[in-house]
């Protein structure tokens, strides 16, 4: 008798070859989507619909940066400070992320990265053992070095060797950073640059520590002027100046910069560009300082980054770039920035200022808020399972089924709760007078309400003849909110990414996360609600004996899943997960048994679909690049092995840091893989009844790990992907746990894994 599954494998191996194919003929388009319109309060600012006089075709003009470590837009008012708010409202702004090579930066830092192009740290006297178990670590910053202007000082001098030494420490913290870039790049275009001021000497020399034809104070035939303002090194106050001996200080520390801009302004021409850079931080925790750029007919407005996809943050070595394109010379390829772009806006100046001084609190905030979340999730989770143990073990068997109920139900509620953390972020939970007090309030009532639409969506399908009780199967509110979760994700790429970005389970920029797309946090949510999605999809076709109904649904969730993550996310990464663990499931509700031959295929498929997204952003314009055709072009000169032992070495760090728990990510990993791999074990056995119950939810259990180990293994920082895949994994178990008694009998022998 012809098996029934023979033609059913064939065609489940050509939906995978030609969605592979589909995915990857889809990667040809740009990336870095979110680039081209940023959604803000309701209104697109297209980037390059209106560049002012800046663009790659404009002629070279003079710029003066003025470095002010430690500013912040909090800082600056009509009032208090009216050179730079007189400034700041001619000029095209945006929020800068300072971050270097540690957490926390020094004002040296800053200058040094303006000089590399790239974060660049002062080499701080600490052993990798020591920044393990306190990363956070306020450092003690070494005072900036100063050049006097006046007739007597006509050239700055660098010890050669100082400078030698100071560039291979520097070269050996793994981001490829060489300081002297700037100098150097000005001096092989027979250019020179002029400085004075706190530390714009540490930006000025070439990799050789010469200074090309330096010449201090603000000259007009240097076509680069570096100006150094005071570095703030008191810590603002809940994103404010403060009160008391401290406040005043910091208040002085600000005039001071106020005045450098008033001179500078006064004494630069009409056709000169003038960018305020607010390095470094400011002895306090990290956060994003002031960037603005007028001039030369700059018009008021938005400053766009192409390196982050912003108009509200952009990147310190931006600045560089900027800098060098401005005075018409090319930067090398070290330079890791982009070229920063005016977007015209003309609402009022203050009504600016006020939407980066909110990013920035709801950063710091989020930032502040993340370790408690973490461990309050974890506490609360494992309290719920043990406080139903005990009722359920010792209280009245008549409220057994009670009992459940409520457990599915918290369940349910904490399997929502990462979805509410993105929609938090359209509140002001953040001006609260403690971070906690402002943000779980409001995150529990949003969580609620997606619970609240979840069980009116089992009404409804009540209404239409499905089981009454909410958990009955449990796999539909499960897939439910899974699939809202799916949908607040997506969403918000297409819209520009701004909950991404500011969500205490989002990009992390503060800490060197991404910009935008999806980092490891995000991505791990998303692809948990996304195969828990599929799992609750396919399990009742399966039951129903529609097999092909089945394939075809996982293969076009998987195949957005793909789309979303690798297009919208820009997620190399993720997008080599999701392959084979896609690719996996689609084979297995298919009914095609695996071979080693198979597994070989998915493996040559993963590398090549990667190999095409980094290829496919590689053939585009370098300006336009992202990481991805970054790497592809270190792959071709053979230097690509150095990220990838930066990324292992980060995930090393992680392990091994303060936070001891993240060395159960491993090893709860292999438990899952040897459990699934094993279901006649003795906790196979136990878990039989769940996995029985709902058909699909082993292959869709086995491919999710598939996708989370790569993921583990492939990025840096790559031990917080099963950790926040646990969120949304966790509960969702815990309510098909104890739904798992009323699901359909005829479903527990549906589907076997492959």
């Amino acid at each position: 008798m012809k098996s029934p599954r023979r033609p059913l494998r064939r065609r489940g191996v050509a939906l995978l070859i030609m969605a592979l194919a589909v995915l990857t003929a889809a990667l040809v388009v740009p990336s870095s989507t979110p680039a081209a319109a940023t959604l803000r309060d309701g209104r697109f600012a297209t980037a390059h619909a209106e560049r002012g006089t800046h663009s790659g075709s404009a002629p070279a003009r003079d710029v003066v940066v003025v470095g002010a470590p430690g500013l912040s837009w909090s800082d600056v008012s009509r009032e208090d400070t009216p050179a730079l708010h007189a400034f700041a409202s001619k000029a095209a702004i945006t929020n800068l992320n300072v971050r270097s090579t540690y957490f926390t930066s020094c004002p040296s830092d800053g200058w040094l990265g303006l000089s590399a192009g790239t974060r660049a740290a002062e080499p701080r006297d600490v052993t990798r053992e020591e920044l393990r178990a306190n990363p956070r670590a306020l450092p003690s910053c070494s005072p900036l070095p100063q050049i006097t202007s006046g007739p007597a000082l006509t050239a700055v001098d660098v010890d050669p060797d100082y400078w030698r030494d100071l560039s291979d420490r520097i070269a050996d913290q793994g981001f490829d950073a060489r300081i002297g870039t700037l100098g150097q790049t000005v001096a092989d275009a027979g250019g020179c640059i002029a400085g004075s001021g706190d530390g714009a000497v540490l930006a000025m020399p070439d990799h050789d520590g010469q200074v090309p034809a330096g010449r201090p104070g603000i000259d007009e035939a240097c076509a680069v002027t570096l100006v150094g303002a005071p570095a703030i090194t008191v810590p603002g106050v809940d994103g404010s100046v403060g009160e008391g001996a401290k406040g005043d200080v910091r208040a002085g520390q600000v005039a001071a910069v106020d005045a450098v801009v008033d001179d500078v302004v006064a004494a630069s021409d009409s056709d000169t560009v003038i960018i305020l850079a607010g390095l470094s931080d400011d002895g306090g925790t990290p956060g994003l300082r002031v960037l603005a750029m007028a001039g030369s007919g700059i018009r008021p407005g938005w400053l766009h980054s192409d390196s982050t996809t912003r108009d509200e943050m952009a990147q310190l070595a931006d600045v560089t770039h900027t800098a060098l394109t401005t005075a018409g010379m090319t930067p090398p390829p070290g330079v890791v920035g982009r070229a920063l772009v005016p977007v015209r806006d003309d609402a009022p100046v203050d009504e600016r200022i006020a939407s980066l001084v909110d990013d920035a609190a709801q950063l710091e905030a989020a930032d502040e808020v993340i370790p408690p979340f973490f461990r309050g999730f974890a506490i609360g989770l494992v309290a719920l399972l043990a406080a139903a143990g005990l009722l359920w073990r010792f209280g009245p068997r008549a409220r057994r089924p009670l009992v459940a109920t409520a457990t599915g139900l918290v369940g349910l509620v904490a399997m929502a709760l990462p979805a509410s953390t993105y929609l938090v972020t359209r509140t002001r939970w953040f001006d609260a007078a403690s971070p906690l007090a402002g943000f779980v309030p409001r995150l529990v009532v949003i969580d609620l309400a997606i619970v609240a639409v979840t069980l009116a969506g089992l009404l409804g399908l009540g209404r239409r003849g499905a089981p009454a009780s909410p958990f009955a199967p449990a796999l539909v509110p499960v897939g439910l909110v899974a699939g809202l979760t799916w949908l607040v994700l997506a969403g918000d790429l297409l819209l520009g990414g701004r909950m991404t970005m500011l969500s205490v389970l989002g990009l992390l920029p503060l800490d060197g996360g991404r910009f935008h797309g999806f980092g490891n946090v995000p991505f791990a949510i998303f692809v948990a609600a996304a195969f828990l999605l599929m799992t609750a999809v396919a399990s009742p076709l399966l039951v129903a004996g529609r097999r092909r109904a089945a394939v075809v649904a996982v293969a076009v969730i998987g195949a957005a899943t793909f789309l979303v993550d690798a297009w919208l996310g820009a997620d190399g990464g993720g997008a080599l997960a999701l392959i084979p663990s896609v690719g996996y499931l689609v084979l297995a509700v298919a009914g095609v048994r695996l071979s080693w031959f198979k597994v070989v295929g998915i493996a040559l498929a993963t590398g090549l679909g990667f190999l095409a997204m980094a290829g496919a952003d590689w053939l585009r314009p370098e300006e336009q690049r992202t990481h991805l055709g970054r790497f592809f072009q270190r792959l071709l000169d053979g230097e690509a092995w150095g990220i990838i032992v930066r990324k292992l070495q980060t995930n090393i760090d992680l392990l091994l840091g303060p936070e001891r728990a993240a060395l159960l990510v491993p090893v709860v990993l292999i438990a899952v893989i040897w459990v699934l791999a094993r279901p006649d074990g003795v906790v196979g056995q136990r878990l039989r009844p769940v996995l029985d119950a709902h058909p699909g939810l082993r292959i869709g259990l086995t491919a999710l790990v598939v996708a989370l180990t790569v993921g583990f293994l492939l990025n840096d920082s790559g031990t917080a992907i099963p950790a926040a895949a646990a969120l949304v994994l966790a509960p969702a178990l815990v309510v098909l746990w104890v739904g798992s008694g009323s699901a359909p009998q005829e479903g527990r022998s549906a589907i076997r894994a492959s």
